[in-house]
């Protein structure tokens, strides 16, 4: 008697094809921080947050559907993910200005989301947003010294639908 196994097929993601090329960048990028190869590093996670990015916008303008809340569920943190490293890149660089600028960007980014007219992409946006509003925070507790720096968290925190408390 033979024994046979029931396999699932595996869903097919357009969305999966649409990051690889987000997924080669990012562990490209990865490989060469490692190696402390900053500027490669830095190039590849630029393509990576580019990608997250495009598709973000793409999906955010198209009518909601359950493959739309899918694909965003994958670029929101996708675009999180490379902009932070890069962040981390250019602050193990020495350029603090450009780290913030990349986190200010992902911010403000996920923010304009924040007033999408689809109340289901509001809210698949809001935990990634938390994580962008929280590295700042942090980014600025840590660049004390560059008050320049704070003014432009200061300004990018308060321009949003949900303004927070500024920091000093």
């Amino acid at each position: 008697m033979t024994q046979t196994t029931s396999h699932t097929a595996p869903t097919y993601q357009p969305i999966d094809d649409a990051l690889a090329p987000w997924q080669k960048a990012i562990y490209e990028g990865n490989l060469s921080f490692e190696c402390g190869d900053l500027v490669v590093a830095r190039d590849h996670y630029t393509v990576a947050a580019n990608i997250a990015e495009t598709l973000m916008a793409q999906f955010t303008n198209i009518p909601y559907s359950d493959t739309v809340a899918d694909s965003l569920s994958h670029c929101f943190p996708a675009f999180v993910v490379a902009t932070h490293n890069l962040a981390d890149t250019f602050k193990v660089m020495g350029q603090p200005e450009k780290a913030c600028n990349w986190l200010c960007h992902a911010h403000q980014k996920l923010s304009l989301v924040l007033c999408h007219p689809n109340e289901k992409i509001r809210h698949l946006v809001l935990h990634h947003h938390h994580k962008t509003y929280f590295e700042l925070v942090k980014f600025a507790q840590m660049s004390a010294d560059f008050p320049e720096l704070i003014t432009r968290i200061n300004h990018v925190l308060s321009d949003h639908p949900h303004k927070t408390q500024l920091l000093h």
